[in-house]
């Protein structure tokens, strides 16, 4: 009797130690869930979008900014470079990399900072250092440098779900003027708020196009 006893208690015992590991995992893993497909907290390792954001300054990604809705013009984003659709099955093991250096405060090569200019139908153009949205002069107060066409022929109209982007630092910006229109498969996310330095905490400023 007394050895079934200790049999149930060590039986008690050890299915409670097997729930509370169970649950201590199934947080864990709807932690880095939630955290790998809401928001992500990467650091600025480029001066493409000087002087709206400096290297070295952090800020906060939504990932789900456009899971209902379409971006929109004046969006600032993270795009990867690559072609390649998201997805599970479309290079997994690149896309889990890539994944894992954004989320953990890094921007790699193929992640660039930018700010949507175009969205689908509308028509851009660049010319005499300035930028053209749908025939009228979109008034950029926070660019650094001159705009020019680059690679790109203008005007161009922006087709259905990709975006035109621009960097802020327009003399040193990697942008669609090299690669091309983005698709939306591309953008990783919104970028929603500053959260370093102290100093500059707060919402990021939208510039929606004309004014």
């Amino acid at each position: 009797m007394k050895r079934k006893n200790e049999l149930g208690k060590i039986k008690i015992l050890t299915k409670g130690i097997l729930e509370w590991t169970f649950t201590l995992l199934a947080s864990f893993i709807i932690a880095i869930v939630i955290k790998n497909n809401v928001f992500a907290m990467p650091e600025i390792k480029e001066s493409s979008m000087e002087n709206t954001f400096f290297e070295g300054e952090k800020v906060v990604l939504n990932r789900l900014s456009y899971a209902f809705k379409e971006p929109k013009r004046g969006d600032v984003i993270i795009l990867n470079k690559s072609e390649g659709k998201k997805g599970v099955l479309n290079g997994i093991s690149v896309e889990i990399k890539e994944m894992y250096k954004l989320l953990n405060g890094e921007i790699s090569r193929n992640h660039l900072l930018k700010r949507i200019v175009g969205v689908p139908g509308d028509l851009i153009d660049i010319k005499d250092g300035y930028v053209y949205l749908n025939g009228e002069i979109i008034k950029e107060f926070y660019i650094k440098g001159e705009t020019s066409p680059r690679d790109m022929k203008f005007p161009i109209t922006v087709p259905d779900n990709k975006v035109f982007v621009l960097g802020d630092n327009r003399e040193v910006s990697l942008d669609s003027r090299e690669l091309g229109f983005i698709d939306y498969n591309q953008i990783e996310g919104k970028v929603v708020f500053r959260i370093w330095p102290i100093n500059k905490i707060g919402t990021v400023y939208e510039n929606k196009g004309v004014n």
